[in-house]
């Protein structure tokens, strides 16, 4: 009877659930790290929460639960840099986004997107904002700060990325919302995050939103012929990045004669590719982790000061060094998988769900070739595995979804 009754509470509750990821932040009140031991429990009960939510109707999702609690101590506790718990956070992250309605959906964007406002009391200012040099007007430039920010400990580029796809979040709420106040909350929210991924002083982060934004709104006016021919995008889509990577660490190539930290991540890029190759055991089943990682910071440094390179730089080469050639190609083939029912869903079901899980995986594709995403800070990979799952959720969702807040675009 009590369990019954705490079932039927949790149900209620499941919408607002997502609350705890911009709380989660709150952490970074009482210790000073990349991850918080509060900001780490709170998001680890959103995700056993979510679990437990679809146990009713699932019984593996109890599976699922025994995961999260057997990996809750090396959440707490990495031994590594590249942790075997990474992985299975995004995709215990991307479990909890299933079976989902569209009002959840709707609330879990907005709850990301207040992620951008409770941040804004931990920021820290760092090394020079390079990005600044895009600036034409040399008073203004004078004028802002000169260092980069981040959420605090954690990284330049991992908090850029957050902010990249949280500018996304912002740009497809403010597009589909009918409500005037929202909509403005949206954009200004969206806004403040591109602002943000720019103090970043990362390139990616700011130019890959603005390159996501104007792909997946070309697919949306062209939506017919895109769900027409779905597949064919997405492995065009997929040969796009094989090719720009080819571009990115060919030793004579452009780049990798250009900046010297562009010149050191082709090099720490080859370096992978080629320690993960030693042997027939090590390509097909991995290195184990950190282990390539080790030998190749000792192979390739970044000059001023001269320091070793801890990780591929590459979500890609990270899982083919790390997990092996047979974990790399269902990487690849789960993109392709994904990209294709995001691309065949395009206005069938609900809209802003569509626009944002395109856009959001176009820069998460982008990221990925340029930088290892997946790695380390657990609100990076709970909110990955989170907007992952929006494609499957899409595969799955009748055509007459709930669209009382938007607009077909």
């Amino acid at each position: 009877m009590i369990g019954s009754v705490l079932v039927e509470r949790l149900r209620v509750a499941v919408p607002w659930l997502d609350a705890l990821i911009p709380l989660s932040l709150l952490g970074f009140v009482w210790e000073r790290s990349a991850d918080p031991s509060v900001t780490v429990w709170l998001l680890a009960l959103w995700c056993g929460l979510k679990l437990v939510s679809r146990l009713a109707k699932t019984p593996l999702y109890g599976v699922l639960i025994g995961v999260l609690l057997v990996s809750l101590s090396a959440l707490f506790h990495p031994l590594t840099v590249s942790a075997p718990t990474d992985l299975v956070l995004v995709l215990l992250a991307c479990a909890a986004g299933l079976q989902q309605t569209p009002r959840q959906w709707n609330i879990a964007f907005w709850c990301l997107l207040a992620v951008v406002l409770v941040c804004l009391p931990f920021v820290e200012w760092d090394r020079f904002n390079g990005n600044l040099q895009l600036i034409p007007l040399a008073q203004l430039r004078d004028w802002l700060p000169q260092e980069a920010l981040r959420i605090q400990r954690i990284t330049i580029n991992r908090s850029a990325y957050l902010f990249g796809l949280f500018s996304l979040i912002g740009y497809s709420l403010w597009r589909f919302e009918r409500r005037i106040l929202l909509r403005w909350l949206a954009a200004i929210s969206g806004i403040l995050s591109l602002v943000m991924a720019f103090a970043t002083g990362s390139r990616a982060a700011f130019s890959y939103p603005l390159l996501a934004v104007m792909l997946t709104e070309a697919a949306w006016r062209q939506r017919d012929v895109v769900v027409r021919y779905a597949r064919s995008f997405a492995t065009a889509l997929l040969m796009g990045g094989l090719c720009f990577n080819v571009l990115l660490y060919w030793p004579s190539g452009p780049i990798a004669k250009g900046d010297p930290s562009d010149v050191g991540r082709a090099e720490v890029a080859r370096c992978f590719l080629a320690e993960s190759a030693r042997s027939w055991q090590d390509f097909l089943g991995g290195h184990g982790y950190d282990r390539v990682s080790d030998r190749c910071v000792q192979q390739v440094f970044l000059p001023d000061p001269p320091r070793g390179i801890p990780h591929a730089h590459n979500a890609f080469l990270h899982v083919l060094a790390d997990q092996g050639v047979v974990a790399f190609l269902l990487m690849v083939w789960a993109l392709w998988l994904g990209f294709t029912r995001l691309f065949s869903s395009l206005g069938r079901v609900a809209s802003v769900l569509s626009f944002v899980g395109l856009s959001c995986w176009l820069f998460m594709l982008a990221a990925a070739l340029v930088e290892s995403t997946l790695l380390k800070t657990v609100l990076q990979q709970v909110v990955s595995g989170y907007l992952l799952a929006i494609p499957w959720w899409l595969a799955s969702a009748p055509s007459s979804s709930d669209r009382s807040h938007t607009i077909s675009g």
